[in-house]
């Protein structure tokens, strides 16, 4: 492989282009004559994931993990200081001078072949960076924690970053210098004002919450209106905003479509619905996480470990901050985006107080919306298979997010 930089062919560099409108848009909004500027020649792209899309998919994400594992090759040459590999990693990857690379939000519209292929270079990326954080906890430099969970965690945040920082107005509040500052900083000492502080969180009920009413989404007799919007996230966080009509969200629930066309009536209604309750689910955990006077700590602590498992079970699944935004009129977004303010800014708040009592750092706080919202692109992706160890994964991002991996 050639490295990332201007020496590259010329496939290479039209596969660094493609990279940046994927995490800026999506490959949904692409016009025919974009997509086939992306392919190298003049054949027409009819819409839908068509053969030629999904092969364009499949090499973005093939060159984006191959360019990982290239800068993880070069940062491993310090592997005697795992500290330094991980800030290094972060660095040469998110570099604003470098090509851009594509986080893999669409594996699951690929064959099963092409899917196994790409996970089998997560997994190996994965598995060489545990390596070195556990190596590093034998010799006292990395905190003794789960590192293959660190490890994805770690990629993860590197992945999908840069969709974050695409799709979450202002971009001028993410500069990418301070952004990579932010990841470094965080992954080696996190949040906590005083990290040798034990701090005990209680497992918080993600039981379907209620929903206000007035919705506009009437609840069909057969099947329950939770039940429909937790599998048009799933669909929407695995896939993009190509298998998200109600259509699609029938054959999963193999049920018939009318119920669902009569409930959403198209993608724009579904998408509204189900990223209003996604803001519904955050609300509810955040207002959990700091009810009966707990310490600001202690609810930080539980609402990262209830918002990670949330993105980790299949039974919950609310919807990435960033999915299916195309679908929505320009009237939508703009409510949409202030709903979301709203929630950042009342967030951001609780950080105010926790920082004040000295229990949270101080530093790149302000920055806590787009990394969060790169933390739930990465749970959503199904790269960390939640199943029966969500509870556990959960655990162990939210120390990570505490702590950082320096030594205690």
């Amino acid at each position: 492989m050639q490295p990332p930089s201007a020496e590259s062919s010329p496939h290479d560099r039209r596969l660094d282009r493609a990279a940046r409108r994927f995490n800026a848009q999506g490959m949904g909004l692409w016009t025919h004559a974009e997509f086939a500027e992306q392919l190298g020649g003049g054949r027409p792209a009819i819409c839908g994931p068509t053969t030629e899309r999904k092969d364009l998919l499949f090499q973005v994400y093939q060159r984006s993990f191959e360019v990982v594992a290239w800068h993880l090759r070069g940062a491993t040459r310090r592997r005697e200081q795992p500290l330094k590999v991980v800030r290094s990693l972060v660095a040469t990857v998110l570099n604003p001078a470098r090509p851009e690379i594509a986080a893999p939000s669409e594996i699951e519209l690929l064959s099963t072949a092409r899917g196994a292929k790409l996970r089998s270079l997560h997994d190996a990326l994965v598995a060489e960076l545990a390596e070195v954080l556990a190596a590093g906890a034998q010799t006292g430099q990395v905190r003794v924690c789960d590192f293959p969970v660190a490890a994805g965690a770690i990629l993860g945040l590197v992945l999908w970053t840069p969709v974050a920082s695409h799709r979450m107005p202002p971009a001028k509040l993410f500069n990418r210098p301070r952004v990579i500052e932010a990841l470094q900083d965080l992954l080696t000492y996190g949040r906590a004002g005083d990290r040798s502080v034990e701090v005990e969180a209680p497992r918080l009920d993600l039981a379907p919450p209620r929903f206000p009413a007035g919705f506009g989404f009437p609840e069909p007799q057969s099947l329950s209106r939770e039940e429909v919007l937790v599998n048009a996230s799933y669909l929407l966080n695995r896939c993009g905003g190509w298998l998200a009509p109600p259509e699609e969200v029938s054959k999963r629930l193999s049920c018939d479509s009318r119920p669902l066309l009569d409930l959403a009536g198209d993608k724009a209604g579904l998408v509204r619905a189900c990223q209003a309750r996604t803001i519904d689910v955050f609300y509810r955990i955040l207002e959990e996480a700091f009810a009966n006077g707990r310490a600001t700590d202690a609810a930080a602590l539980a609402f990262a470990q209830a918002l990670a498992e949330a993105y980790l079970r299949e039974d919950v699944q609310p919807l990435r901050p960033f999915v299916g935004l195309e679908a929505l009129s320009p009237e939508d977004l703009a409510a949409l985006r202030i709903r979301w303010r709203v929630l950042w800014a009342n967030l951001r708040g609780r950080q105010v107080d926790a920082v004040a009592n000295h229990q949270l750092r101080e530093r790149y706080y302000d920055l806590t919306p787009l990394i969060w919202t790169a933390l739930c692109g990465w749970l959503a992706s199904g790269l960390l298979d939640g199943g029966d160890r969500a509870s556990d994964h959960s655990r162990e991002v939210a120390q990570l997010m505490r702590l950082g991996l320096a030594p205690v």
